[in-house]
């Protein structure tokens, strides 16, 4: 047992100190029970595995019998052959056995492919259905919970952690196989010589639990690695998403060290486990030929007179060890794959305890929408909004400003209904947000991000992304909203340009408006932009501008903003200043009134002023 597993559960010890087998017994059988959901959808495949397995273990067992009878008959020159099939005897001549020999090799010819069909399905099935239900716990999955991973574990698990266990699959096909193939032959031996049964049964059991230490150390390692890998996988993909900073300012010695510090973390562990993955079945294998040996001396001590039964419990006991060896490679490789089905039964368990509320109340359309003395932290007892209240009607421009860190995308998260306040209300048409429907959420809030992500497809894809329902006229309307359609007709392949995150088709001003477009397809109630025009050339931004003046008449319009040119469109402006609502008021009014808005108008008059002095 491990000590710190034994050091934090009391119960895990008996009053001598010793290991308590029951409570060990009982958090085996427990990790069991978890990890075997994984193989629910294969229990009709297991029931036929099985049925095939003991067939086939018949068969051979028959066969090797048969084998050892026939070449003892030609030993000593004989042209009949009498075989003992349990209790039965029978006797044929040599041609008729023959053909019964091929027969049965045949027939278990036949059953081995089946055998190893029969996992390949399991597994294959296991594998799709696995990345389903990963994708759909994290689709459904909470905000909170998405973004409080780091890049690249997600990844890992629909790649790696799925490959494992749908491989642990084959694995545990081939155990059973190997087991009941064992199980039948063995029963064959102990029909024609109870005591080499006995011996190799007994050296069996013994073998698999003197070889047990490793295997749990195996299993260590094995989760070692399978941590490893998640934070390997979280390195490859900062060096995808870094990539241009990388080539700007060059791979430096501190950069590549750090990279290869995460290969030789999971160096160390592959390397332990691959090799107690390998040397735990060739123990068992040499171990297992040398109690063979001695089973067959005591068989002709015993069994000396019967030349034929001594030769087909020879043959049985041959084949029998290497299935013994298959069922401790088979535990063996389940033992590695357990921590990676673990972290995967963890992952899917945390997406699914954790899903996106819903509420019972259908949303026809936005008409107001606001906050109501809305409290809010990311850490308990650390707010980071302090009693928020406001109120937007539809047809109102509404900018939100403030200092960075001031709460400003806490309160974008709060309208976009990705997190819920933990005191006061997120206030639409007068009732809770948390009451109405999300289906209904999702088709009257759009959003654009700060940075635009697009999709590897088409200009009609990027724009409708998965709403089958809107129409190709809808895409093209919404293109002509965002100013943008124009441009798509330049292209030579017009919406049909495959265009992605880094194709070098469209420029980051029309990847905005892309995106523009995107919010804007579905005709939505209430449009949501953070910093729409901040990394965006004079033309692009005066383009973004004129969509934006067109629009805010027809819906509810939320602006975050650091470029008070931006602002220049909103009927009202927040200034959040520190988690509070500093105040709410006309852009002239503010110039007036409140302190951050005049410094900030201030700062961008006189870099107006020396941005045209340049010129």
């Amino acid at each position: 047992m491990n000590a710190s597993v034994a050091d934090s559960d009391p119960s895990a010890q008996a009053p001598t100190g010793r290991p308590n087998l029951l409570s060990a017994f009982r958090r085996a059988w427990k990790a069991w029970r978890r990890i075997s959901a994984f193989f629910r959808g294969s229990r009709n495949r297991l029931a036929v595995l099985s049925v095939v397995a003991v067939v086939a273990g018949l068969a051979e067992a028959t066969l090797l019998a048969l084998i050892a009878t026939v070449a003892t008959a030609l030993s000593q020159g004989r042209s009949d052959v009498t075989a003992h099939v349990g209790p039965a005897t029978v006797t044929a001549a040599l041609p008729a056995m023959f053909g019964v020999a091929l027969g049965l090799a045949v027939l278990r010819g036949g059953l081995q492919v089946w055998l190893a069909y029969l996992p390949a399905a399991m597994s294959a099935h296991a594998m799709a259905q696995l990345r389903r239900q990963l994708f759909d716990a994290f689709h459904g999955a909470a905000w909170a919970i998405k973004s409080s991973e780091r890049d690249g574990q997600f990844q890992s698990l629909m790649n790696l952690h799925i490959t494992t266990t749908s491989q642990a699959i084959i694995t545990l096909g081939t155990g059973i196989t190997s087991a009941l193939m064992f199980v039948t032959l063995l029963g064959s031996a102990l029909v024609l010589s109870p005591v080499a049964a006995v011996i190799l049964s007994v050296a069996s059991l013994g073998l698999f639990l003197a070889l047990r230490p490793l295997a749990r150390r195996l299993r260590r390692h094995a989760k070692a690695l399978s941590t490893e890998n998640i934070e390997y996988s979280k390195g490859v993909q900062e060096v995808v998403l870094m990539a241009e900073e990388a080539q700007v300012f060059g791979a430096s010695t501190n950069y590549r060290e750090s990279f290869y510090s995460r290969i030789e973390h999971v160096r160390l562990p592959m390397l332990r486990t691959r090799f107690l993955a390998g040397a735990v079945p060739a123990l068992y294998q040499s171990v297992a030929l040398l109690v063979m040996v001695l089973a067959l001396v005591a068989v002709s001590l015993v069994d000396a007179s019967k030349i034929a039964a001594l030769g087909s419990v020879v043959l049985l006991l041959v084949r029998a060890l290497s299935y013994g060896q298959q069922i401790q490679t088979a535990v063996t490789n389940i033992d590695e794959a357990a921590p990676f089905m673990n972290r995967l039964a963890d992952a899917i368990e945390r997406y699914t305890d954790n899903p996106q509320q819903d509420g019972p109340l259908p949303l026809p359309t936005i008409e107001r929408m606001g906050m109501s003395d809305v409290r809010f932290s990311y850490v308990p007892g650390k707010d980071v909004l302090h009693g928020i209240s406001f109120d937007v009607r539809r047809g109102e421009a509404v900018g939100i400003v403030g200092p960075s860190g001031a709460g400003k995308s806490s309160i974008v998260q709060l309208l976009l209904r990705l997190r819920d306040p933990d005191s006061g209300h997120v206030v639409i048409n007068g009732s809770d947000a948390r009451e109405l429907q999300r289906s209904d959420w999702q088709r009257h809030v759009a959003y654009v991000p700060q940075t635009p992500q697009l999709i590897w497809g088409t200009v009609w894809d990027n724009i409708r992304f998965y709403r089958p329902d809107l129409t190709d006229d809808d895409i093209r309307t919404a293109a002509r909203r965002a100013h943008i359609h124009s441009e798509i007709e330049s292209w030579p392949q017009g919406y049909d340009t495959v265009v992605g995150q880094r194709a070098s088709a469209v420029s980051g001003g029309q990847r905005q408006r892309l995106c523009l477009a995107r919010a804007l397809a579905a005709q939505p109630d209430v449009l949501i932009l953070d910093e729409p025009t901040s990394a965006l050339d004079v033309r692009s931004e005066e383009l973004v501008q004129e969509s934006l003046s067109r629009l805010k008449g027809d819906l509810i319009l939320f602006l975050v903003a650091h470029r008070l040119s931006t602002l220049s469109i909103c009927d009202r402006v927040m200034v959040v200043v520190d988690g509070r609502l500093e105040a709410i008021d006309r852009p002239s009014q503010l110039l007036t009134t409140n302190d951050f808005f005049r410094d900030v108008s201030e700062i961008t008059r006189r870099q107006g002023a020396a941005s045209h002095d340049g010129t």
